[in-house]
C-alpha cells in the first residue's frame, strides 16, 4: 500500500479553497460525465436540478427545514432507513400525538404499518381501490398504474402483525367514497394516491372534511409530481394558515397547530434556502 510522504511542518502554508476555485472542474466534471453516463443517470440529474427549481421557485408553499418544527428534535422513530419520509411522517405524528389517522393510498401497507408501529395509541384507516378491477372504472385521472396496479398486494405488510389490530382497511374509489362517518375526528391525514392533479384535489378536499380541530394534513410527493405541486401551491394561497415543504423530503403539510418557528412571515423560508446551500 503505497504511503503518501508527509512535508516538513514548517513548509506547510495556508491554502484556501472556496466554492469558485472548485467552479470549473466541478463543470467540466459534470459535462465529461454526462456525455459519457448512460441515459439514464443523466435523466436523474436533470431530474434532481429540476426539483430544486421547482423548491426553489415554488410561489405559495413555503421551505423549512426540518429542524424549523418545534420539538421534532427530541422524537425517536423507528423503521426502514432507505425510506426516510415516511420516518418523517412518524415524527410529526409521535409530535403531535395523533390518535386517529386517515391514509389515502395502501398499497403494501408499509407506511400503515410504520405509523401503528410508531404511534401504539393511534389507530390507522387506510383507503385504497377495492381490486385491480376497480382501475378501470375509476372516477378521475390515475398514476403510476403500471408500477402501482401489477401485483396487487393491499395491506400485506401489516397483515398478522402486532399492529394489526389498530389498522382498518377501507375500500373504494376516493372520489366517490363516503367519508361523513370520519367527520372532523382525524389528527393526521396523509395524502398519496394517485397522484394526479385531480385526485390531490379530491383528496385533500375530502381530507379538510376529516380534519380534527388540531389536525395535520400531509402530502407526499410535492416535490416530485407537477400535479400535486401546481394543486398545492394553488391551494396554499388560499388557506388561513400555510402549507409547508420540508427540505430534503418529498412532503408538503398543513396544520392547525403551531409548528414552525417564525411561520408568520418569511424567516423559515430564508433558513431553508440558505440549508441547501450548505448541503
Amino acid at each position: 500500500m503505497e504511503r503518501i510522504a508527509r512535508s516538513d511542518a514548517a513548509t506547510h502554508s495556508i491554502r484556501r479553497v472556496q466554492n469558485w476555485n472548485i467552479l470549473p472542474g466541478v463543470i467540466a466534471g459534470a459535462t465529461r460525465r454526462s456525455l459519457a453516463a448512460p441515459r439514464h443517470v443523466r435523466s436523474a440529474l436533470l431530474k434532481s436540478i429540476w426539483i430544486e427549481l421547482k423548491r426553489f421557485g415554488a410561489p405559495n408553499v413555503r421551505n423549512i427545514q426540518l429542524t424549523d418544527i418545534d420539538g421534532i428534535g427530541d422524537v425517536r422513530v423507528e423503521g426502514p432507513v432507505l425510506r426516510h419520509c415516511p420516518l418523517v411522517l412518524c415524527g410529526l405524528g409521535a409530535l403531535l400525538d395523533c390518535r386517529t389517522i386517515f391514509e389515502f393510498g395502501t398499497n403494501r401497507g408499509d407506511t400503515a404499518w410504520l405509523l401503528a408501529h410508531n404511534l401504539p395509541r393511534a389507530r390507522v384507516y387506510t383507503l385504497d381501490l377495492a381490486g385491480p378491477e376497480a382501475v378501470q372504472s375509476a372516477e378521475l385521472e390515475l398514476t403510476d398504474a403500471d408500477e402501482y396496479f401489477r401485483i396487487w398486494d393491499r395491506g400485506a405488510r401489516f397483515r398478522d402483525t402486532a399492529e394489526a389490530n389498530r389498522i382498518t382497511q377501507v375500500f373504494g374509489d376516493s372520489a366517490t367514497f363516503d367519508f361523513s362517518p370520519y367527520a372532523g375526528v382525524m389528527d393526521l391525514v396523509y395524502v398519496d394516491a394517485s397522484h394526479s392533479y385531480s385526485y390531490v384535489r379530491s383528496d385533500t378536499e375530502a381530507a379538510f372534511t376529516m380534519l380534527s380541530a388540531a389536525g395535520t394534513i400531509v402530502w407526499d410527493d410535492y416535490t416530485h409530481y407537477p400535479g400535486i405541486y401546481s394543486y398545492l401551491n394553488e391551494l396554499a394561497s388560499a388557506l388561513d394558515r400555510p402549507i409547508f415543504h420540508i427540505v430534503g423530503t418529498r412532503l408538503a403539510f398543513y396544520s392547525r397547530r403551531d409548528l414552525v418557528r417564525g411561520h408568520a412571515g418569511f424567516r423559515a423560508d430564508n433558513r431553508a434556502l440558505e440549508g441547501l446551500s450548505r448541503d
